[in-house]
């Protein structure tokens, strides 16, 4: 008797669990698509980027493996607000691959910077140099309003595209501070 309410309470868990993801994706792609930037179903622009060995990578190759989500940060560096949103999402990044998409994550900072906060903050998954903020400048999500060392980064955004180049979700907030959860890029990419 014991085991058909448990089971029912699971799966009245799983679907609150569904639900509030499905909730905080819709609330972000609201919000996101009154943000600067590219929008949803515009294909992404034809730019590279350098691994933390230094190495070109474009776009178009890193989409050849499938669903990614392309998360801007400010920098690895010096940012503290992206340096807890990179450790979340490593600490998520087996439930958001499962899903069947893939982390990668870009700053601005040098690849040497960003192999440095790879090895401290533990991640698997790629972080990206946009040394010269041309992929930022692309994808339109620049902060114009960032002087000194801040010249150059973007307004913290995750795109969602899918293997065709295609942005299938926009998720950012208002601000620097917040950024999308975990659960939100799950989401999105349960949705394609």
């Amino acid at each position: 008797m014991k085991q058909p309410y448990l089971k029912t309470i699971m799966s009245m868990k799983s679907i609150y669990s569904l639900a509030s993801s499905c909730a905080l994706l819709v609330l972000s792609l609201s919000a996101a698509q009154s943000l600067p930037g590219l929008q949803v179903g515009e294909k992404t622009p034809p730019v590279s980027l350098q691994n933390s060995a230094g190495e070109t990578v474009s776009l178009s190759q890193l989409f050849e493996g499938g669903p990614v989500a392309l998360v801007f940060v400010r920098s690895a560096d010096w940012c503290p607000h992206c340096r807890r949103q990179l450790t979340e999402l490593e600490a998520a990044r087996t439930e958001i691959e499962s899903t069947g998409g893939r982390i990668i994550a870009v700053s601005y900072d040098s690849p040497a910077t960003n192999a440095a906060a790879v090895a401290k903050l533990g991640l698997s998954y790629p972080l990206l140099s946009d040394e010269g903020s041309r992929a930022i400048d692309a994808f339109g999500i620049r902060n114009l309003e960032a002087k000194g060392k801040g010249e150059g980064i973007p307004h913290p955004t995750t795109f969602v595209v899918d293997s065709a180049g295609t942005i299938r979700a926009k998720l950012a907030r208002e601000g620097y501070r917040e950024r999308p959860e975990s659960a939100e890029i799950a989401a999105a990419f349960e949705a394609l």
